[in-house]
């Protein structure tokens, strides 16, 4: 029976109608070896070379797999697996790539850190709001249900190998420093822009360089609203995206410019080719490129820990809200 309060206790109810339709609908390559678990097998431990994805990850938290590189950078950064953030963190993850794009930018992760921080939620990890005066979202549901038992297994090659599993003794990382620098100009156009977390339509999350399901090599994504064009900064205003005025809509690509997936896939991480056999320690070039990543991860964490220890000074110019 499963223990909905431990991510090692929950058992996946999928079966293998339901995988395949994840399969189809969300376009999951084949490549990774989409199968389910054993009966009475948890996502965690993994089973070697696998790593566990919920079902909610796609039709609620909006991503896809080839992930972004900017969620990995996030999960890399907060030292985190991605299999140990609930819906809720992950969805705030994506809502917050999508509406940097919508004011013409891509991520950033110190505007992100100002925003949220890493947080507990029973087994699993989620990011809370800093300042729930100072938001960038303007709703998000409270309740998902049935996600801890639908589950699936992919190859691992669609993280980081040194993507790190966060243990319980771990201590969370501490409060930002009052001089943190971060892009306060983005910080505050995102909060006038705030807007609902919610499912989101394909045709946005291909706008906004998440998913690369679209089918028109020649053509890139548009939207209108009452035969008006609109950006992603307009449509994340809307609440529902089942008006009547609400249109999305294909343009062709001017002649010269790149196909535009060719620019999604350029904001996604690469799924790794498989390990030939006798080389499961990987390349001279592909372990350094490891081990700098992660040195640069954790040299940037540190940096914040450390100014955070600092004591504070008596007045500063533009800091972060308080809790």
């Amino acid at each position: 029976m499963s223990n909905k309060s431990n991510i090692s206790g929950c058992f996946n109810i999928l079966n293998e109608n339901g995988l395949q339709w994840y399969i189809d609908t969300y376009a999951i390559p084949a490549s990774l070896h989409p199968v389910l678990p054993e009966k009475d097998t948890p996502i965690y431990p993994f089973v070697q070379g696998k790593t566990g994805i919920y079902t909610r990850l796609f039709h609620y938290s909006n991503y896809r797999l080839p992930l972004t590189k900017f969620l990995i950078e996030v999960l890399l950064f907060h030292e985190v697996h991605l299999t140990q953030m609930n819906r809720f963190g992950l969805a705030k993850v994506c809502h917050f790539e999508l509406a940097y794009r919508g004011l013409g930018y891509d991520p950033d992760l110190d505007v992100f850190q100002a925003f949220y921080e890493l947080n507990r939620s029973g087994s699993w990890y989620t990011f809370k709001v800093r300042d729930k005066n100072s938001c960038c979202y303007t709703w998000i549901t409270t309740s998902i249900k049935d996600w801890k038992d639908h589950f699936f297994l992919v190859d691992d090659r669609c993280v980081p190998e040194f993507m790190t599993w966060r243990l319980k003794k771990s201590k969370l990382p501490p409060p930002l420093p009052e001089d943190f620098e971060y892009d306060r100009d983005l910080y505050a156009n995102l909060i006038m822009e705030a807007g609902r977390i919610q499912k989101y339509p394909e045709h946005i999350l291909v706008m906004g360089q998440i998913s690369t399901i679209w089918t028109e090599p020649q053509w890139y994504p548009t939207l209108k609203w009452n035969k008006k064009a609109m950006g992603l900064k307009e449509a994340f205003r809307l609440k529902s995206f089942e008006s009547k005025e609400f249109d999305i809509r294909a343009t062709r690509t001017p002649k010269g410019d790149p196909p535009y997936l060719s620019i999604v896939h350029e904001n996604l991480y690469q799924i790794r080719e498989p390990e030939a056999p006798g080389n499961q320690g990987g390349s001279g070039w592909l372990l350094w490129h490891k081990q700098w990543t992660l040195f640069r991860l954790r040299l940037r964490w540190w940096s914040v820990v450390i100014k955070a220890r600092k004591p504070a000074r008596a007045e500063r110019k533009g800091s972060v809200p308080s809790l």
